[in-house]
């Protein structure tokens, strides 16, 4: 990844920041799902700039910050991404940069940046699934894993653009200990490929 796109959401007291998220990821998700082969991946990949953890008293918290990254390894593919398109209707809440190369004179790290999707415990679905199954609720619980293990991440929420229903995409940005090309889910989300962090 050696170019990059860098968004930021604009501050307005009359609009709040998670429904900016939401509509800016909505439709970067369209404009990636143009781009996508037949294994159904993209090479976009994306990254939060500004995600960090905070503490409020005895609450621990991540949040995303108000920066989004673009990354691709030519400055074509991000030509013919044609964000300008896909975020005509947001451009009084969302700056858009020109296309730039990663900088080569600062300390370059590398992110992992996807999407997590466990699920906090759920007393009516494991007794449901332990019924099902005919096995006991702890064995249950063991199945769908520990919610205490929960991580407190961000989320954007987004609508399922094929059944309508309301979804948080959940987004886990950790340090990788090297970089690790591959392509990306149509969200610019990778359990495994990494993008440049600085």
């Amino acid at each position: 990844m050696t170019y990059f796109i860098e968004l930021t959401l604009l501050t307005d007291p009359e609009i709040s920041p998670y429904f900016l998220w939401s509509k800016l990821y909505t439709q970067l998700h369209l404009a990636f799902v143009e781009h996508k082969d037949a294994q159904e991946q993209v090479p976009y990949g994306v990254s939060f700039p500004q995600y960090r953890a905070e503490q409020k008293g005895e609450k621990s918290f991540v949040i995303l910050g108000s920066k989004l990254r673009i990354f691709a390894v030519t400055e074509a593919e991000l030509v013919a991404l044609n964000l300008a398109q896909w975020l005509q209707r947001l451009e009084d809440y969302v700056h858009v940069s020109r296309i730039k190369a990663v900088p080569d004179d600062k300390p370059i790290r590398h992110v992992c940046v996807s999407r997590d999707r466990a699920k906090p415990f759920n007393v009516a679905r494991n007794a449901a699934y332990a019924a099902r199954r005919g096995i006991s609720e702890a064995a249950a619980q063991q199945h769908f894993g520990d919610s205490s293990r929960l991580k407190p991440l961000p989320f954007i929420m987004l609508k399922s653009l094929t059944n309508g229903q309301e979804f948080s995409l959940k987004i886990d940005q950790k340090p990788a200990d090297e970089a690790r090309q591959g392509r990306f889910g149509s969200y610019g989300l990778s359990h495994t490929s990494t993008v440049p962090h600085w």
